[in-house]
Formats: C-alpha cells, structure tokens, sequence
C-alpha cells in the first residue's frame, strides 16, 4: 500500500512540474533546396526537445492541421510575426521556425595505381530562430552545420539516403544543446513543485519517512522530495516518532536519532 502511495505521489508530482514547463511549437522548415529535411529535421528537433524535459513540445500534426487550416506558410527567418500569429493559434509561448540553409554533396574521383575510388562529402546547414509568442521578440537564433566524409567504391553510384538522417542528428544536436544552454532557457534551479534529492539517515537505519502524511521511502535510501516547507516525520517500530517541519532545499541531509520507546507500568505497592 505504501509503494502504491509513493507512486501516485511521485506520478502527481511529475504531472504538476510537467504543467509547468513552457511549451513549445516546431514548425516546418523554410528553404530554397529541394529537400525532405524541411520535415524530417523539424521532427528530429522536436524529439530532442521532448527527450530534453525542458519543455511541453506541441505535437507536430496538430500544428500542421492548424498550418493547414489557417493557411499558414513556412516562413523561417523571414517573418516572425506569422510565427507569432501560428504560435497563438496553437496557444504556446514560443514557436520555433527555421530554413535549411545549405544542402547537398560533393564527389571527387581518384583514378591511379590500377585503383579507382571515389570521396563523397555530404554537407548540411540549417539555422532556427525561438520566437516568443506573447511578445513578438526573436530570443534565440543560430546557424550550425554537419559534415560527413564517405569513400566508396566507383562501383557505388547511389545516393546515400541515410547520411540525409545522420547530417540532421548532428545539427539538430548542435542547436538544442546551444538552445538549452542559452540563458533565455536554462532550467531554474528549485523550479516550483520540482522533486529534489535529499540524504536523510536515521539511527538505527531503515526507519519510514512521511512527507506531509504520505510515505516516501526509508531512511538511508535515495528519496527526492518536493520543493518547499514541510512536515517531515521519521518513524519505526518501538521507537519515538520524530517530526519537524523542513524546508527542502538543494543538499538537504540531516539524521535523526530515535528514541527508544519506554514501557510505562504502575507498581501498587501491597504492604
């Protein structure tokens, strides 16, 4: 019953800080090349955001039946007011727009030594801009480009549609690492109704812990708390409850001494 009670606790908990995170909208990208990557790299971008935990990601049908409905072009960089006007549609904070900038490959043959080889460079470069919906302002922007060197056979003549997924893995990593390090959306420290590590012991060990009436795990082991003040109440079996109201912080750690529980018996003295 108790690690049923934990689980709805934590689940609860999670769904609250989950209610918090901004959200955010990937809308297709923009570009002169002819190439699925205004899809597929907007797609990859989306599930890199989803995986980060940093944000509630707007599912990218739904944002493409609105496109749809509402006549909505890709606009990339060119014009941040329709991305702010998609962004209130689908009721966001911000939107994130883009363009394949560069895309393409380039083979170089060598024929020498009775060896025919050739050298194939495939290159990507794609830029995103962050565009605050409630505001209008632009709050992130950033070009980056992927490489890929590939020596074959002369015999190979196909086009590699694989490295198309691996170029845009390499930038779209690029971009949300450069994204979740910038100071615009760097998690804040303590977020409201995160849960946070804390180290409490008891003497002797394994000794329940409550938060607040609901159990969250024992004494010496790994608990994550939430946010705030308090009641923290330290229990076992024939020992003296302890109980205080705490504020859980970052590098919380305390550890509680139990007092042993004293049976107390009246004597009647028959002389």
């Amino acid at each position: 019953m108790k690690n049923l009670t934990l689980l709805l606790v934590l689940f609860n908990a999670l769904a609250a800080y989950a209610a918090d995170l901004p959200s955010i909208a990937v809308a297709d990208f923009s570009s002169d090349l002819n190439t699925r990557l205004t899809h597929g790299l907007p797609d990859i971008l989306a599930d890199a955001l989803v995986n980060s935990k940093r944000f509630d990601v707007y599912e990218r049908e739904k944002l493409n039946t609105i496109m749809r409905e509402q006549s909505f072009q890709a606009s990339g960089f060119s014009d941040p007011q329709t991305a702010v006007a998609l962004g209130k549609v689908a009721g966001v904070h911000y939107i994130l727009t883009g363009q394949i900038i560069d895309y393409g490959r380039e083979t170089r043959n060598f024929s020498g030594y009775g060896v025919n080889t050739r050298t194939t460079f495939y290159r990507l470069k794609a830029g995103i801009k962050v565009v605050d919906v409630k505001t209008g302002k632009v709050l992130f922007s950033r070009n980056d480009n992927a490489e890929e060197k590939v020596d074959e056979g002369q015999s190979m003549q196909s086009y590699d549609t694989t490295m198309d997924t691996k170029l845009a893995e390499e930038v779209s990593a690029k971009l949300v690492k450069a994204l979740l390090e910038d100071d615009s959306f760097k998690a804040p420290d303590n977020a409201a109704g995160a849960l946070i590590p804390v180290k409490i012991t008891s003497e002797p060990g394994n000794a329940d812990v409550e938060v607040d009436g609901v159990f969250y795990g024992n004494a010496g082991s790994d608990i994550k708390l939430p946010s705030g003040l308090h009641l923290v109440k330290v229990s076992l079996t024939g020992y003296e409850d302890w109980s205080k109201k705490v504020m859980v912080k970052e590098g919380l750690a305390f550890n509680v001494a139990l007092t042993k529980k004293v049976d107390a018996r009246i004597e009647i003295n028959k002389n």
